[in-house]
């Protein structure tokens, strides 16, 4: 393998490594936001410790920038330690999140990217979401067996 086919894959390897650290946030959150700092997202993902140069952590910097150019997540606060990064509960990412295998939300945020936004995968993915609100909202139904959620 040449070097650059093992970059491809430790960078898909990492952010495999970041969906699946976002996923458990998500599913272990007890709040309505969850927020985290790029630097904390690769020393929880074990790409570095503490010590080591800031430097390592671009490609976790660079798809976290990724998703919020698509639109999944959001930047919170900016300071002069950098940037928080934050996803709101029942967002369409939330849910996918929630509700999905990493591999296959990296595939479809891949695909966006290939089609040079082109809004294929991108529209796959909130149809996704947008079946998973409505599959919720089906479920979660009061004693009338009537839509708690006004917002089909």
């Amino acid at each position: 393998m040449t070097t650059s086919e093992n970059l491809m894959i430790d960078t898909k390897k990492v952010k495999i490594l970041i969906l699946q650290m976002l996923k458990d946030l998500v599913i272990n959150a007890k709040g309505q936001l969850i927020t985290f700092r790029p630097a904390k997202v690769a020393q929880d993902i074990s790409i570095w410790t503490r010590k080591s140069p800031r430097s390592e952590s671009v490609i976790v910097r660079n798809f976290l920038e990724e998703l919020v150019e698509l639109g999944l997540i959001k930047v919170i606060k900016r300071s002069a330690r950098g940037k928080v990064y934050g996803i709101i509960r029942n967002t369409e990412f939330w849910l996918i999140l929630e509700h999905n295998n990493v591999h296959e939300i990296l595939s479809f945020i891949d695909g966006y990217k290939s089609t040079k936004r082109g809004n294929t995968s991108i529209n796959m993915l909130r149809e996704l979401a947008n079946a998973q609100k409505i599959n919720l909202a089906q479920t979660a139904t009061n004693g009338g067996n009537k839509n708690i959620s006004s917002n089909p």
